[in-house]
């Protein structure tokens, strides 16, 4: 197996300097009787409590986004019932990304033993359902969110999912996002096979371990996982670690693979993520 080396972790690339220009989408009592020879005597002891099981299961809930508008999407929240981390899981932002939108919608049902667990398979409903980038007259949600402290997010949908990350005071984010090509493949501007993070503290620790670990599954050289900073600006994953301190990256798969491809490394990021963060 091939691991990524700390050379290739620690020159971490500017994803600024890419352009954007994605084409198809970027969880022993036993009860015994005793018998008491004199029971004037003697009393039979208290009952041994009987362990709530249900209180060990992590609690789920809904939340619909932008309710009541065309826009609206379900946020769902699985609350361990232990102190930890807040994470939010983001699928869907583009509608023809599919192993992102279809891996969220797995987490989904994940349990986790500590921390709050947020996910929001569909972003972008409308997009999802036709399977394009985005709607026209809605424009690109990865360009909606704030791009100054003092601006705020651009519309209905925006605004409803950047409302919910402040809300839920969202300690780390990961987008889910697919690019047409691998990013090593130079002759492309696509960022397919990277990780984007934003470099916050303890975020590149974090994102160094869920490239290693893919990377560890990949023989191929153009077709590991690269390590780039900053996400694009107007994403949510640029604007909740700027103006909100959030330890948020992109994860790009490259659509090249199968979709059950895809989906296993969109799965097995998500996975790194919550362990090293001791949720799973």
């Amino acid at each position: 197996m091939a691991l990524i080396d700390n050379a290739s972790i620690s020159n971490t690339l500017n994803a600024d300097s890419r352009t954007y220009n994605y084409t198809i989408g970027e969880a022993d009592c036993i009860g015994s009787a005793v018998i008491y020879p004199d029971s004037a005597k003697y009393s039979a002891p208290p009952s041994a409590p009987k362990e709530d099981q249900s209180s060990s299961k992590p609690k789920v809930s809904q939340e619909t986004l932008a309710p009541g508008t065309k826009y609206a999407t379900e946020l769902y929240i699985i609350k361990s019932g232990q102190p930890g981390p807040v994470v939010m899981i983001v699928g869907g932002v583009h509608g023809n990304e599919r192993a992102g939108y279809t891996a969220a919608a797995e987490v989904k049902d994940w349990d986790i033993k500590k921390g709050t667990l947020l996910v929001l398979p569909q972003a972008n409903v409308l997009a999802v359902d036709k399977k394009v980038r985005y709607i026209s007259s809605q424009g690109d949600l990865n360009r909606d969110f704030p791009q100054s402290s003092v601006q705020s997010a651009d519309n209905t949908l925006s605004k409803a999912i950047w409302s919910a990350v402040k809300k839920h005071k969202v300690e780390w984010l990961m987008d889910m996002h697919e690019g047409y090509d691998y990013y090593k493949n130079t002759s492309t501007s696509s960022v397919g096979q990277s990780l984007i993070y934003y470099p916050n503290s303890g975020t590149k620790t974090v994102a160094s371990k869920i490239v290693s670990t893919l990377n560890s599954d990949i023989s191929t050289s153009y077709k590991k996982f690269s390590l780039l900073q900053y996400p694009v600006k107007g994403s949510l994953a640029r604007a909740s670690g700027q103006y909100l301190g959030v330890n948020s990256f992109i994860f790009e798969t490259c659509d090249n693979p199968s979709l059950s491809v895809r989906v296993n490394y969109q799965l097995k990021a998500a996975k790194t993520l919550l362990q090293k963060l001791d949720m799973i």
